[in-house]
C-alpha cells in the first residue's frame, strides 16, 4: 500500500503554505520551547521538519519519527537539519532506545492513526518515550457538527485554482479530505484520510495511559478551549 505522504512529499511544503510562514511557525516553536523542561524532544509525524528544524536551532536535540519516507528524504535535503535525528517509524509502537523531556504531535497527526486502538497506542507510546514529568503535546482539528450531521460530503474550499471536500464515514469517525489543484496541467488531486476525534476522547486516552492534563488551548496563543473551537491544543505531564 503507497503511502498517501510519499505521493504529495515533494510538494508538501507548497501545499500547506502559509502554514510555513514564520507568521504560524514562530507562534508554535515558542510554546514548545517554553513548555519543554529539557533539551531532548521527540516529533511523531514529523514531516518534512516544519517545526523541528526551527525548534532544534534553540538548543534542542530533536527526534523526528515519520511513516513516510518520502517526507524525511525531503527533511534530509533541508538546510538546518543536523540537530534532527530522522527515523523511519510508526508512532503507535516503533520503540526508541531513549526517553524524552517533550514529545509532541501536532497538525492532526493523531488524526492519521485510523482506528482508536492505534490512537490509545500511540498514546501509551508516547508516556513509554517520556521522562517522569515529560511533556506531551497535541494538537488537532475539532470535527464541524455541521458538516457531519448534514451531508456525507461536504466542500470546505471552492476556489478558482483548488477544490477540496471532505467524506464522513460517521460510524467509524473517518473522513477522507480530497484535493485537486485545478492550476495544474493535468489537475494534479491527492487524499488524505484520518479519524476524527473530539477533545472527550483525548481527555480519556490520556487518563487511561498515566498523564495529568495540564493546559487545554485553542491555539498557540493559549487562549481557552470553548464551544467553537475549531482546533484542540492539549498539554500534558506524564505522572
Amino acid at each position: 500500500m503507497v503511502n498517501s505522504f510519499d505521493k504529495i512529499a515533494n510538494d508538501y511544503d507548497e501545499d500547506i503554505y502559509p502554514l510555513n510562514t514564520r507568521e504560524f511557525v514562530l507562534p508554535t516553536v515558542d510554546i514548545l520551547e517554553k513548555l519543554s523542561p529539557g533539551k531532548d524532544i521527540l516529533e511523531f509525524a514529523v514531516g518534512t521538519g516544519r517545526i523541528a528544524i526551527p525548534l532544534s536551532k534553540r538548543g534542542f536535540q530533536l527526534w523526528g519519527m515519520d511513516n513516510s519516507k518520502k517526507m524525511l528524504e525531503v527533511l534530509s535535503k533541508k538546510e538546518g537539519n543536523q540537530n534532527v535525528h530522522m527515523v523511519y517509524g510508526d508512532m503507535s509502537k516503533t520503540k526508541l532506545d531513549k526517553q524524552f523531556d517533550m514529545v509532541y504531535l501536532i497538525f492532526n497527526g493523531i488524526t492519521y492513526l485510523l482506528d482508536l486502538e492505534k490512537q490509545v497506542a500511540c498514546f501509551q507510546n508516547t508516556a513509554d518515550h517520556l521522562k517522569p514529568g515529560g511533556i506531551f503535546v497535541i494538537e488537532t482539528f475539532i470535527p464541524r457538527v455541521d458538516q457531519i450531521v448534514k451531508d456525507d460530503i461536504a466542500p470546505y474550499a471552492l476556489e478558482e485554482e483548488y477544490l477540496g471536500f471532505d467524506k464522513y464515514d460517521r460510524i467509524n469517525q473517518l473522513v477522507t479530505s480530497y484535493q485537486y489543484n485545478l492550476a495544474s496541467k493535468d489537475t494534479e488531486s491527492y487524499q488524505t484520510k484520518h479519524r476524527y476525534l473530539w477533545p472527550s476522547e483525548l481527555e480519556l486516552m490520556g487518563k487511561l495511559t498515566g498523564f495529568e492534563l495540564l493546559h487545554k488551548w485553542e491555539n498557540w496563543e493559549e487562549e481557552p478551549l470553548t464551544s467553537t473551537s475549531e482546533d484542540c491544543i492539549m498539554v500534558w505531564k506524564k505522572k
